[in-house]
């Protein structure tokens, strides 16, 4: 294995080694290994533009990740990019390593917030590494990254655009939750009236009269950025009340994360890719979407709706089918319901994909630490997927939270 890597021209690097696939053919793929973003910039925003990928793993939402939240964890980056012929990109591999009781792991950036994590790969990812060579590039991109005791990659998808994920090739378990999103037409229309029921359609023109009683109903996408914070802090608060209710974690509520939706929201006044909006009646904020816009594709992230004043009316709904139609006017065909098998989404998405977990121990620490998070995902894996357990857990950890709160 050579450390004399292609020249990068403007791209330098922290690590420079060549590895080559094929003797036989004289394949091979030179990695470099980027410690931060601006350095890695100009690399990743150029290739995003014709990989295909994900919009967790684009260049802006983990830049605004890492420095609202990322930062605050210590989380070493470890930018991982492939190189084939002439110097082109293959792949890249958004990596950074934590530190935590259980020892130094690999993870993907952005592992908090992001709902699915994949490498991000060139078309022609698969005629430069062939079917059954994954496994080799993966084994020698870890022996050339830091020290770590143990792999967790979480959330991974079975395809990568019109590719399979490389990842499937290594020891992958079901995750316990799967991700559903519906195939929209040009016409929203159209779409709407095949999807919904004859009897949803009048439940819902019978609510939005029922608002309009109350005051004007409009839906609402800000754009001034005191308006899209104001938007973000309105349906971040209705959020956390909600998570609060039912036991659940209020993730919001950490360092960091207000700013994250906020700096990402903002950015959509210059073509970014995070989009708020909300629902309106009579100027009062009813309810609200936070979600990404990339490549063809919304992805439905964040939504809550104000209960108490006028949860009998579904406004939860009302905002979901305005913002559906914004969508489908901006030509996205894919809206993504990502990750969660609530069952309302059985009534709009006829597409659901599963999602898969990485785990591999490094050392001895990392044997250890391995055992003990199989143990816990197949434990929330079997709640999960048991309505009966899962029905259980969401009672008590309500009851568990009315405890807490009047206790």
């Amino acid at each position: 294995m050579s450390q004399n890597g292609p020249k990068m021209n403007e791209f330098e690097a922290s690590t420079a080694t060549e590895i080559r696939m094929d003797a036989s053919r004289s394949t091979s793929v030179f990695l470099t290994i980027y410690s931060d973003f601006a350095s890695a910039e100009k690399v990743w925003r150029r290739f995003e533009e014709y990989a295909d990928c994900y919009a967790f793993q684009s260049f802006d939402f983990l830049d605004v990740w890492y420095r609202n939240i990322g930062h605050r964890s210590g989380v070493e980056m470890q930018l991982v990019v492939a190189w084939g012929a002439a110097a082109k990109p293959l792949m890249i591999l958004p990596l950074g390593i934590e530190t935590s009781k259980l020892g130094r792991k690999l993870v993907w950036l952005g592992n908090e917030v992001n709902d699915y994590n994949a490498p991000i790969l060139a078309p022609n990812f698969g005629d430069c590494v062939a079917e059954g060579d994954f496994s080799r590039l993966w084994s020698d991109i870890l022996d050339t990254l830091p020290a770590h005791d143990y792999v967790e990659l979480m959330r991974q998808p079975k395809m990568v655009g019109h590719q399979i994920n490389p990842f499937t090739e290594l020891g992958l378990k079901l995750n316990a939750s799967g991700t559903h999103m519906t195939q929209m037409s040009e016409d929203f229309d159209t779409y709407y009236d095949e999807k919904r029921t004859s009897k949803a359609k009048r439940q819902f023109r019978s609510r939005r009269k029922q608002l309009n009683e109350i005051g004007e109903t409009k839906y609402v996408h800000p754009n001034k950025v005191e308006d899209i914070h104001a938007s973000i802090d309105n349906l971040v608060a209705l959020k956390s009340e909600a998570l609060k209710a039912i036991g659940a974690p209020d993730f919001l509520a950490q360092p960091g994360y207000l700013d994250f939706y906020k700096e990402l929201s903002a950015q959509s006044l210059n073509e970014g890719i995070g989009h708020v909006s909300h629902l309106e009646v009579g100027g009062e904020y009813a309810a609200g979407n936070w979600g990404l816009v990339f490549k063809g594709r919304f992805y439905y992230l964040l939504a809550s709706y104000n209960g108490p004043k006028f949860g009998r009316y579904a406004p939860g709904l009302q905002a979901l089918v305005e913002l559906m139609r914004w969508a489908s006017e901006k030509k996205a065909t894919l809206f993504d319901f990502t990750i969660g098998d609530e069952g309302y989404k059985a009534e709009w998405c006829e597409i659901h994909e599963d999602l898969y977990d990485h785990i591999q121990a490094r050392s001895l620490r990392g044997v250890v630490a391995q055992s003990l998070t199989n143990g816990f995902l197949l434990a929330k894996r079997t709640i999960k997927q048991n309505p009966k357990l899962w029905a259980l857990f969401t009672k008590l950890r309500a009851k568990l939270a009315n405890h807490r709160d009047f206790g």
